[in-house]
């Protein structure tokens, strides 16, 4: 395997949802789920139905009170509507499509409360390429994201007005971890950009600066080996009694296993959110095999958090090290590179480029370092009190990755105004580091 198993199979999923093809899981599902509501439907239509959170009771805090009369049959369409409060920003496209396919994900998964007839209207969607509704980028709070979740819900529903919902299915639609998983698949996809960016800047770099410990081999996953391996192939040891550079250079191993180490942590969590139920109540079974209508905790996804959180975290580091090595690039301590990046005709050259550079990793610092516990807050009085901030976090990555994006274009067009030199010939370091990136060192 060229890589991590986990980042193999997510990129093969996404390489299809992105194709449009819908993945042989999904469409497996269809018996399952069937044979899954007839239980649901079996339960609710005993001598005396259970009280079932969202189904026959009111939603959020007001669970367990028992629905009016004669508005049962409108509810599971209100709630929707309910929940669809005024909004103005939305996600792009791609990242609706991830949503989307999420959700079928973890249907397919089991326990939710959707119908057969239901979710092949998702799975129909799900095949067309051109589906991709507004939903809200912000409204996430608590333990789920039911305001973009309903933005959704009524897309959906729009394309089949004629489809009357089965009890439970308006809460089904509304709740589990999608929103949140569907945000960070498409965060992860921008993560291969990143990785790519860093390796062909670090390249360039090291064809300047001797690569000391980088040089040497170190036990790492196969893709981590590729990637120091291109890197640092056109630097060289250093000479004898040469001064060490900073660590920002000498850490280029650790830093660059640890950067893949978390995107391979947040791979895990994605494949794992993605085959899991997710959904409250849920379908479930004792262990006499007896089927429940359960209460569950499976709609949030801490884990999949945290390993977002992880990444960011890995984005902060990789941007520090880039800035430190963009000053030690201009110090005038590497050999063919003046101070500041002079001539004979500029004295100050380069000199304000790594303070915008730093100016950028502070902006980075600054909002996106808060970590995804740092705090809470409360609503619906217990019901619905877990504050992930899943889907925020994933929109922090995003922003993250991009900002980082920024910062090594920066340290490339210093790369760029010193190798071509005070006589316009470029510097053939420059040729050296200018190879392009294997397939084997490329994250996806």
């Amino acid at each position: 395997m060229p890589h991590s198993d986990e980042i193999s199979l997510l990129s093969k999923w996404i390489a299809t949802v992105q194709s449009g093809d819908l993945s042989v899981e999904l469409v497996a599902a269809k018996q399952g789920i069937a044979a899954q509501y007839d239980r649901f439907t079996e339960i609710m239509q005993g001598d005396v139905p259970p009280r079932i959170y969202g189904v026959n009771t009111l939603p959020g805090h007001r669970e367990g009170e028992p629905m009016p009369a004669g508005y049962a049959a409108s509810y599971q369409r209100n709630l929707i509507d309910n929940h669809c409060l005024p909004q103005a920003e939305f996600v792009d496209a791609e990242t609706a499509r991830f949503i989307h396919l999420s959700k079928c994900r973890t249907i397919a998964s089991g326990g939710s409360l959707i119908s057969p007839d239901l979710y092949e209207i998702l799975l129909d969607l799900a095949g067309d390429p051109d589906f991709a509704p507004d939903i809200p980028k912000g409204a996430t709070y608590s333990s789920g994201d039911v305001i973009p979740a309903a933005y959704w819900a009524r897309a959906v529903l729009s394309h089949r007005p004629d489809y009357e919902l089965k009890p439970g299915e308006g809460m089904a639609l509304l709740n589990g971890a999608f929103i949140h998983i569907g945000t960070a698949l498409a965060a992860f996809s921008r993560l291969a950009q990143v990785w790519d960016s860093y390796l062909t800047a670090s390249r360039r770099f090291f064809a300047y600066v001797p690569a000391n410990d980088a040089l040497l081999t170190h036990a790492a996953p196969n893709r981590v080996a590729a990637a120091q391996s291109h890197v640092t192939e056109p630097s060289r040891f250093p000479s004898p009694g040469s001064l060490q550079p900073p660590v920002s250079v000498r850490a280029f191993p650790q830093t660059l296993l640890a950067f893949h180490e978390s995107i391979t942590g947040l791979a895990r969590q994605l494949l794992h959110s993605l085959n899991q139920p997710s959904s409250n109540p849920r379908i479930g079974q004792t262990g006499q095999g007896e089927a429940r209508i359960l209460p569950s905790g499976s709609f949030v996804a801490p884990g999949l958090s945290l390993a977002t959180g992880q990444v960011i975290d890995s984005l902060l580091m990789v941007g520090w090290t880039i800035v430190r090595r963009m000053e030690f690039f201009l110090s005038g301590e590497v050999e063919g590179v003046a101070r500041d990046g002079t001539d004979s005709t500029d004295p100050i050259a380069l000199i304000q480029w790594p303070k915008l550079a730093a100016a950028e990793l502070e902006d980075m610092r600054m909002v996106h370092s808060r970590r995804v516990f740092g705090s809470g807050g409360a609503t619906s009085y217990g019901v619905e009190d877990f504050w992930t901030h899943g889907t925020l976090t994933a929109h922090q990555m995003v922003a993250c990755a991009d900002k980082l994006q920024t910062i090594l274009g920066l340290e490339h067009e210093i790369q760029d105004r010193v190798g071509s030199g005070e006589t316009g010939r470029k510097d053939q370091r420059l040729d050296a580091g200018t190879a392009k990136l294997p397939d084997s060192a490329r994250l996806i």
